[in-house]
């Protein structure tokens, strides 16, 4: 049984936009249309300079719209869930689309799996018309159910994450506990918040398209990747540093130091992504013999390293074999 205090909505529904005029009306009339009718829809525009305004005027009362200078998309965020009066929090992206039955769907799952604290679904990818990019959706329904096998611990979020705040219900208590988004951190902020989430909470998904993610120019661009992923890997090594732990935790420090080998691999700096890699590599020696890592390894560019390390590892296999 749900009980709630009167007048007040179950759901809120949780919209960032900046600039995103031509997008943002089919984010807010994909919430409208959801089945789940107990919902209030807050937009924080985020010092938008195009004609979002004039778009969210149309919408009159219908939504709760706060304006604030540019802040970024977490500060963004941050302010709509602390104007939110539901029970529970959805986000949506204001250049993405909910099918119409997503938060009933999420809903029975966070009632049904108390212990569940946040819930997530499988999106497809659609174009800047919304019709729908086959590649790339069979691509991202792989690493869905991919991410389902390995599950959503600290450790599995560590090396892979498909997860994106489209596709998120969190109960309001969880949030709490959890905390705002990182606002330091320009991208890949919610990842930051889904490893902080994991070790408060279970995370749950529903294995089904309930969100289109539209691909479009205007995207997240690679930059701002960069710094967010590498941001995000330095916060939670630091983390680790703070809070020494299980043997798990060497593991999770090893997915992080992958994770910047690769960001500084794509980034163009070898010296770096070989530092990284060979951290990583201190850890754990089967690595290098991981063909997806290897480019990561050639990064490292020391002939006389690899070589010892190659000696260590066989050496170390041999005695693992042994026992």
């Amino acid at each position: 049984m749900i009980t709630k205090v009167p007048s007040s909505p179950l759901v809120s529904v949780v919209i960032a936009s900046y600039n995103r005029a031509n997008f943002v009306f089919d984010a807010i009339r994909s919430a409208q249309q959801q089945t789940l009718d107990d919902i209030e829809i807050i937009v924080v525009d985020d010092g938008s300079t195009d004609s979002t305004q004039q778009v969210l005027d149309n919408f009159g009362d219908s939504i709760n719209v706060i304006y604030q200078s540019n802040q970024g998309r977490s500060a963004a965020r941050n302010r709509g869930v602390n104007a939110a009066r539901g029970d529970y929090i959805a986000f949506l992206d204001s250049d993405d689309i909910w099918i119409h039955d997503k938060l009933d769907k999420q809903l029975a799952l966070l009632v049904k799996e108390q212990n569940v604290g946040v819930v997530h679904t499988f999106s497809d990818v659609v174009d800047e018309n919304g019709i729908l990019i086959r590649k790339e959706s069979d691509q991202r329904a792989k690493l869905y159910h991919r991410s389902i096998k390995a599950g959503y611990s600290y450790e599995s979020l560590s090396r892979n994450c498909i997860m994106f705040l489209s596709t998120v219900m969190v109960r309001r208590n969880c949030w709490g506990r959890v905390g705002p988004m990182d606002t330091d951190i320009p991208a890949f902020e919610d990842w930051d918040w889904y490893l902080r989430a994991s070790r408060e909470t279970e995370i749950a998904t529903i294995p089904e398209v309930l969100v289109h993610f539209r691909l479009h120019s205007k995207n997240t661009d690679q930059e701002e990747f960069f710094h967010g992923r590498v941001s995000t890997c330095n916060k939670h090594l630091h983390w680790l540093d703070q809070h020494p732990g299980t043997d798990t935790d060497l593991y999770v420090r090893r997915n992080f130091y992958l994770q910047l080998a690769a960001a500084y691999y794509v980034k163009g700096d070898s010296r770096k992504s070989g530092l990284m890699m060979k951290k990583a590599i201190e850890i754990d020696k089967t690595l290098l013999f991981t063909p997806s890592n290897m480019r990561y390894v050639l990064a490292m560019g020391m002939t006389v390293f690899i070589l010892d390390r190659f000696r260590q590892a066989k050496h170390w296999m041999l005695e693992k074999i042994k026992a």
